[in-house]
């Protein structure tokens, strides 16, 4: 196996002006990435390709290992944004199966597909596991309750109608764009940083009492599962998850996740399992053995590598 991995070309930087001088280098780093792919293909001569959302690769790129006899899949661990110039809706109708993790979600791609499978999200057992805190890292991510999550006006309007129950909560949040979007004022106070990562995102759950999984980019659509799903558990972090018919086929309600419906009952579950913390420690222990190692990437890539089995002449 050869891994590509594209933050090797496009750095992920913070800064304004980086960000602007990484535009201005974007369509030379591009060329350069799909040239390291070709390359890699003719030195490796694999049989398939799995891209990992594949944002970069270009659909001449993939006509040209199509050639070679490459077979090509997408695991797209995200929504679709199409018609925003991005390189995947014209690379999309090379791809021989899309490895879908909505269930429902297609966002119009359908017509353009050659095969579409529902594989499920996963965790990665080499980031997300159970580490060892010190007391640096308690004080830095510790906290009643927290959310990791990139901002969003449905994960906003809920955790105004929690404020709105519990004002006093003490309540972290860390993720992309919301200090630049929050319409809240009372949540300001908890924006606690930017996205974290790695190992640091493993600490975080791991220093929270309560880790919420709230679903959705806004009012009307709506997840059923993340990624937070898989890798709370797998980092074994407590997880209060929003309440959806997929989750509960991956979990056992109350044994091995908590659950809440709206703002209401996720502002009672919060007073009641910060009031039981034994409760929610065997909960945490129970959602870990569910989820490790059934739900790993590793078992993800191996329900597509059946797929290919089962449907390659």
């Amino acid at each position: 196996m050869v891994d590509i991995d594209a933050q090797t070309f496009f750095p992920q930087l913070q800064l304004r002006s980086s960000r602007a001088a990484l535009r201005v280098l974007g369509s030379r780093l591009e060329h350069e990435y799909n040239n390291a792919v070709l390359k890699a293909a003719a030195s490796f001569h694999p049989d398939i390709l799995i891209a990992f959302k594949g944002s970069y690769l270009r659909a001449e790129t993939l006509v040209s290992l199509k050639q070679t006899g490459i077979q090509l899949y997408n695991y797209y661990p995200d929504r679709l944004a199409l018609g925003t110039k991005v390189f995947i809706e014209d690379a999309i109708p090379q791809y021989d199966c899309f490895f879908d993790t909505k269930q429902s979600w297609d966002n119009g791609i359908s017509p353009k597909l050659k095969n579409r499978a529902f594989v499920r999200h996963g965790y990665d057992p080499e980031v997300h596991r159970p580490l060892e805190l010190s007391q640096a890292d308690s004080d830095q991510y510790g906290g009643d309750v927290s959310l990791i999550a990139t901002h969003s006006p449905r994960k906003e309007q809920i955790l105004r109608e929690l404020l709105a129950i519990k004002p006093d909560i003490n309540l972290r949040i860390w993720g992309n764009h919301w200090r630049e979007k929050n319409q809240t004022p009372a949540l300001r106070k908890h924006i606690a940083g930017t996205a974290i990562e790695g190992t640091l995102y493993a600490k975080a759950i791991r220093a929270s009492r309560i880790n919420l999984a709230i679903m959705g980019v806004k009012p009307g659509v709506e997840d059923k599962t993340t990624t937070r799903t898989y890798e709370i558990p797998a980092c074994g972090g407590f997880m209060l998850h929003e309440r959806t018919d997929e989750v509960l086929e991956l979990f056992d309600e109350d044994r091995e996740i908590a659950c809440f419906g709206d703002a209401e009952e996720l502002a009672e579950k919060i007073e009641y399992y910060l009031a039981h913390p034994d409760e929610t420690t065997q909960i945490a222990a129970a959602g870990y053995a569910r989820c490790v190692p059934a739900y790993s990437y590793d078992n993800r890539m191996a329900e597509i590598i059946r797929w290919h089995e089962e449907h390659s002449s």
